[in-house]
């Protein structure tokens, strides 16, 4: 099975540097950079690397996401942010643990044992709060449902009927996969402090948009 290795960026010419380099091409068989329209040279470092870019026509995470599995064919997709806070290593764990038959393998980064460089007391907080509602509302047993670090098939990942294009992207995908009972893993893992940038998030607004996601998909079962 193929697996294609989505690298979603938003000014993030640091992490290009820094973070890129030290993905193994033989991990996955595409890459592609899909980009949210940077202006500090993300774009021009991914090409002096030899990646394919594609420029996003949507804004936001969740439209990334979108467009990068609509272009590209593998059957297996691994979303990975380089700003620092994923680990490149998680590439190909993620890509040889599918192969043991999930349709999603997801890095907690609030699992038992994990190290959290980044997240402040609210990140921390709302983070366990939405997992907890989701595994309230919708059975799972999940500690963290909002990270963009893991991998899905692309049968499962149409199966989802993808539709959200901003950053409850991710709680999408782990709502909508518990309610089409599919083969999902956790694993424990890491997240780094980051590098170089700015954080996307605005909490109260991410916030807002992921409370309203839950009631949402709960009140209406079947999208």
């Amino acid at each position: 099975m193929s697996t294609a290795l989505l690298i979603l960026t938003l000014n993030e010419v640091d992490g290009m540097k820094k973070i890129v380099p030290n993905i193994k091409k033989e991990w996955v068989d595409e890459i592609l950079v899909v980009d949210g329209g940077s202006t500090d040279g993300t774009i021009e470092e991914a090409k002096k690397l030899g990646l394919s870019v594609l420029i996003q026509k949507a804004k936001g995470h969740g439209a990334a996401i979108l467009e990068g599995v609509e272009a590209t064919t593998s059957d297996n997709i691994v979303i990975f942010g380089p700003d620092g806070n994923h680990e490149p290593e998680e590439i190909s764990i993620l890509a040889e643990k599918i192969k043991e038959g999930y349709d999603q393998v997801l890095i907690s980064r609030f699992g038992k044992g994990s190290i959290n460089l980044d997240a402040d007391f609210v990140e921390r907080f709302g983070n366990k709060m939405f997992a907890f509602l989701v595994n309230v509302f919708f059975g799972g047993q999940w500690t963290d449902t909002l990270n963009e670090s893991r991998i899905i098939t692309r049968k499962a990942f149409l199966e989802l009927r993808f539709d959200t294009l901003q950053m409850a992207s991710t709680q999408q995908m782990s709502i909508r996969g518990l309610k089409r009972r599919q083969r999902i893993l956790e694993l424990v893992g890491n997240e780094g402090e980051r590098i170089g940038g700015k954080k996307k998030m605005r909490p109260l607004h991410v916030g807002y948009d992921l409370s309203r996601q839950i009631l949402k998909e709960f009140v209406f079962w079947k999208n």
